[in-house]
C-alpha cells in the first residue's frame, strides 16, 4: 500500500498492437496476451520477470480456427500439483451455421503443459456453453463468471436463469459449473462492475452494490467468498468497502486492502489508483492517464494488477540458458 518505487521491469517482448492484457499470474510467472480483439488469446507470452526469461507460444492444434477471426477465445493458466506442471488451457468458440458461437457447435479445448512444452487436444472436455468473463486461479482450478445481462423481470433470474461460473480442475482437466445465490445474481444483474479475485485462499467475488440506505451518497463494493464443504457451494459477504466515487476494481491483497481503478468525474480520460482498507481508510495515488492516444499501437485501454507477495520464482530458469522459443506450427 505504499507508491514507492520496489523494482522496475522492462517487459522483454512486444505484441503485435503494442497493447499488453494479463490474464493470469501463477507462483510469480505471467501469462500475457494482446488486448486487441483480432490477436488476444492467439499469440501468449508466458513471462518470469525475476529471472528475465520469457516464452512465445504461437502454436495451437487448432490453428485453422485461430486464424480464423470470427473465433473467439477464453484462457486461463493453473498450477497442477500433483503433477508439479503448470499448464494453460485454451477454449476456442467456433461458430455454427447460424453464426452462433455458443450453438451447435461444440467449443474445442487444447492444454499447454510446461513441463512437455507442448499443445494437445482435450477429446470431449464437457464445456458448459457460457458466454465467461476472465477469471482466476484459484487452488488447482480456474474459475470464469458468467457475463451479465440485463435483468429481464422482478425475479433474481437474468434471461431465465441464474448467472453462473465455470470451473476447469488443471489435473483432472475436467470443466465444472455452479450457479451464483439469488442474492449475488441480483446484484450482478443490477450492475456489470465486478471482479473475480483470490483471498484467503478461496475464491472470492467483488461487486459494486447499492447503498443500504436511499440517499446514501457511498458507492458500496463487497467481497463475497466461495467455500465449498462436502460437495456444497456457500458463499460469504466478507468485506463492504464504501467509496465516494464509482471505479473497477482491481486486486485484494493478504489484509484485505482493496485495490480500485477509480474514474475521475470531471475528466473521463484520467484515472486513479486508491487503496481502501477494512477501517475505511483511503490512500489514493492520484490522476494519471487511463486512455492513451487514438492510436491503437500506443493505446492503453485498461489496467492490471499483480500480486507481488510471492516469493521470487525460479520458473522459466534452466542453468542459465534462455527459454526464448518459437514453437513452430
Amino acid at each position: 500500500t505504499s507508491s514507492t518505487l520496489i523494482e522496475k521491469f522492462d517487459i522483454p517482448f512486444e505484441t503485435k498492437t503494442r497493447t499488453l492484457k494479463l490474464i493470469a499470474q501463477v507462483h510469480g510467472m505471467l501469462l500475457i496476451t494482446d488486448l486487441q480483439t483480432d490477436y488476444a488469446s492467439r499469440e501468449l507470452y508466458l513471462w518470469n520477470p525475476y529471472v528475465k526469461r520469457h516464452r512465445v507460444l504461437v502454436s495451437s492444434c487448432y490453428k485453422k480456427h485461430l486464424d480464423n477471426l470470427e473465433t473467439t477465445c477464453a484462457l486461463g493458466m493453473g498450477f497442477d500439483k500433483l503433477m508439479n506442471d503448470y499448464k494453460i488451457v485454451r477454449i476456442i468458440y467456433v461458430e455454427d451455421d447460424q453464426g452462433e458461437l455458443l450453438g451447435d457447435v461444440a467449443p474445442k479445448v487444447e492444454i499447454f503443459s510446461l513441463t512437455e512444452n507442448v499443445w494437445r487436444k482435450i477429446k470431449n472436455p464437457g464445456v458448459p456453453r457460457l458466454d465467461i468473463e476472465d477469471g482466476v486461479f484459484v487452488d488447482g482450478c480456474y474459475y470464469w463468471l458468467e457475463r451479465n445481462y440485463a435483468i429481464v423481470d422482478d425475479t433474481s433470474t437474468c434471461h431465465g436463469h441464474k448467472l453462473r461460473i465455470m470451473s476447469f480442475d488443471f489435473h483432472s482437466e475436467l470443466f465444472g459449473e455452479f450457479n451464483l445465490p439469488d442474492d449475488l445474481s441480483q446484484i450482478l444483474a443490477r450492475n456489470p462492475i465486478n471482479k473475480l479475485m483470490r483471498f484467503e485462499d478461496s475464491l472470492a467475488l467483488c461487486v459494486l452494490d447499492e447503498p443500504l440506505n436511499k440517499g446514501d451518497s457511498g458507492l458500496p463494493y463487497c467481497i463475497w467468498l466461495m467455500r465449498q464443504e462436502n460437495g456444497v457451494v456457500t458463499w460469504t459477504l466478507r468485506f463492504r468497502y464504501v467509496l465516494e466515487e464509482c471505479g473497477y476494481p482491481l486486486a485484494i491483497t493478504k489484509n484485505g486492502t482493496l485495490v480500485i481503478e477509480l474514474f475521475c468525474s470531471k475528466n473521463p480520460g484520467l484515472a486513479s489508483i486508491v487503496f481502501c482498507n477494512q477501517s475505511m481508510i483511503h490512500q489514493d495515488h492520484g490522476f494519471g492517464e487511463c486512455m492513451g492516444p487514438v492510436e491503437i499501437s500506443t493505446s492503453v485501454f485498461n489496467l492490471s494488477t499483480v500480486d507481488t507477495s510471492f516469493r521470487e520464482s525460479l520458473i522459466l530458469y534452466e542453468g542459465g540458458k534462455s527459454l526464448l522459443k518459437y514453437a513452430k506450427y
